[in-house]
């Protein structure tokens, strides 16, 4: 059991909701991601809503499911806030030190670094959208991207959170990518994160489920952080999405569950190319070979 434990709160006001007991829902929802308990201060009309976890390496899936099962009452106005027992890892997700991930050096957005000479800087605001490049699947995600030739190609970045692998993808070259995400707090920091950056003119971002509610050009390249039960509806849209011959890369599951991604994938005419494992997750890279 980790020593280390996360409060994560969710907040609403009560006017916000008038029909829905929105108590009961969210408490239903702390329960499914294996919360080990359950507070609840509704003394006003600002209804607060704590759910306790360990911090260990299911942490960020629970927590991803609980932002994706919410998603409709995000966008009406529930908040989340976090807090935690004593000093860890999580809290790089809130205040981190510049670091290396391939070829960037990835930077709180409000602070100035010297740049290390031949590393590609990117600004990522700390907070509440995933992706500050510190998790292994968004590592490996930035380490498939640098395998591939992307100049002057058009990208797609399923689920974008910060933003910071559209960014990463622009930065090797893309000369435009679209960012998909369904929670709006997501898309206002992909936003100010991509002008940080440099990259805000070339990056579409958009409100959306997945890929279902896309209808322009095919691109070259997509890439899905995920869970692995939205591998399914994101390899439904690939025909209509993805250029023959392009390349997807998914990752946001562990090294137990890949290979039934590779299996599924294959009846999709997508073809493994590569695979990279890192502390029990896996990420990989597929080509699309349409028949």
């Amino acid at each position: 059991m980790s020593k280390f434990w996360v409060e994560v709160s969710i907040s609403y006001n009560k006017k916000a909701f008038p029909y829905l007991d929105l108590e009961d829902i969210i408490s239903s929802k702390l329960w499914d991601i294996d919360s080990s308990g359950v507070a609840i201060d509704s003394s006003s009309n600002i209804v607060r809503i704590t759910g306790y976890f360990p911090f260990d390496a299911l942490f960020y899936k629970r927590l991803e499911e609980l932002k994706l099962s919410l998603g409709e009452y995000i966008l009406s106005g529930l908040r989340f806030s976090f807090n935690i027992s004593e000093e860890s890892e999580w809290q790089k997700y809130q205040d981190f030190e510049p670091f290396q991930v391939g070829k960037f050096f990835v930077i709180p957005d409000e602070a100035n670094y010297n740049i290390p000479e031949g590393l590609i800087p990117i600004f990522i605001k700390p907070g509440m959208a995933f992706g500050t490049g510190l998790h292994p699947t968004t590592r490996m995600c930035i380490k498939l991207l640098e395998t591939l030739s992307l100049e002057g190609k058009i990208g797609i970045d399923v689920g974008t959170g910060s933003g910071i692998l559209a960014i990463c993808m622009l930065k090797l070259g893309c000369s435009r990518v679209i960012g998909i995400d369904n929670d709006l707090i997501a898309i206002s920091d992909a936003r100010e994160n991509s002008l940080k950056s440099g990259v805000a003119d070339r990056l579409d971002l958009r409100l959306g489920d997945l890929l279902n509610d896309y209808e322009g050009e095919k691109v070259d390249v997509i890439v899905g952080n995920l869970l692995p039960q939205l591998m399914i509806p994101l390899f439904e849209k690939i025909s209509s999405t993805l250029n023959f011959g392009g390349y997807l890369i998914v990752s946001g599951f562990s090294e137990n569950e890949s290979k039934d991604i590779e299996d599924l994938a294959l009846s999709y005419n997508l073809s493994l190319k590569e695979k990279l494992e890192e502390e029990g997750w896996s990420a990989l890279l597929f080509a699309y070979d349409a028949v």
